[in-house]
């Protein structure tokens, strides 16, 4: 399978642990280059971001329905074994329940996740944005049912930031973004609901960073902290932050704390 990589390298003394961005639902490798993948490579870091199967430029989009959690964790097992150096993972929304997933066989010299996809899956969190904001539950249904050339059709930019994004960023900017989101496999998404599918935290060795935002629609801060107990340890949630942190206002609050704990372990 031919998978996008987008990369960014420092300029000179390169740290010896390089970093792979892994990018939730909707997504791809796209959501890290602006920001992300130049501010970690200016701090030192190699830094990768993929783009799973039927995602941005990788191959597979005919067949992206029929793709499933199991074919993004063999994405990233791929990409890893590539790179010849067991890298740092930082996982957004599914890209984080796909690290948690990965980590379950490979330990890693440490991992981010960020507005992740909890351990028990994405039903309790659905079913949460469903009676805090039923109009925005159906808008983030429909819009991945319909061609994303008609998104702009059925659901405002106001919309789309308050279901991605802080109350910070402005509708002009999601409006800058929104032609690179796409629809995700129903199958995934479906496979995410499922104990059968989800991770077993007892398996993972690797140092997790657990991160939120405060007003994530899709996953409130309740759900970002159960998964990190779950881990043994503590969550980091951000004021004022949304779903999307790598993109939101703020981002870079989200990459100095990472870049903290990094320093900390020694990485």
């Amino acid at each position: 399978m031919k998978l996008e990589i987008i990369s960014k390298y420092p300029e000179n003394n390169p740290r010896s642990t390089p970093i792979l961005f892994v990018h939730g639902a909707f997504g791809g490798a796209w959501c890290w280059e602006e920001y992300f993948l130049p501010y970690f490579a200016g701090h030192g870091y190699v830094s990768h971001a993929l783009s799973f199967r039927g995602h941005g430029n990788s191959e597979g989009n005919e067949f992206l329905c029929v793709n499933g959690i199991a074919d993004y964790v063999a994405d990233l097992i791929q990409v890893v074994r590539d790179l010849g150096t067991s890298p740092i993972l930082i996982g957004h929304s599914m890209g984080g329940l796909i690290v948690q997933k990965h980590l379950e066989s490979f330990e890693r010299p440490a991992a981010a996740l960020l507005a992740s996809i909890p351990h028990t899956g994405l039903l309790s969190a659905a079913m949460k944005m469903f009676w805090r904001s039923p109009m925005h539950y159906q808008k983030l249904c429909l819009i991945n049912m319909l061609p994303k050339d008609m998104w702009e059709y059925v659901t405002s930019f106001q919309e789309v930031r308050d279901i991605f994004f802080s109350k910070k960023v402005s509708p002009e900017t999601v409006k800058k973004y929104l032609p690179y989101f796409q629809q995700e496999s129903h199958r995934a998404m479906w496979e995410m609901t499922w104990f059968k599918f989800l991770p077993q935290p007892c398996e993972v060795k690797t140092p997790l960073l657990v991160l939120g935002g405060e007003h994530d629609m899709i996953i409130p801060p309740d759900f970002v902290k159960s998964t990190a107990r779950a881990y043994n340890t503590r969550a980091h949630i951000f004021p004022d932050m949304g779903h999307a942190m790598m993109l939101d206002k703020d981002w870079q609050v989200v990459a100095d704390r990472i870049l903290d704990w990094l320093n900390k372990i020694g990485l």
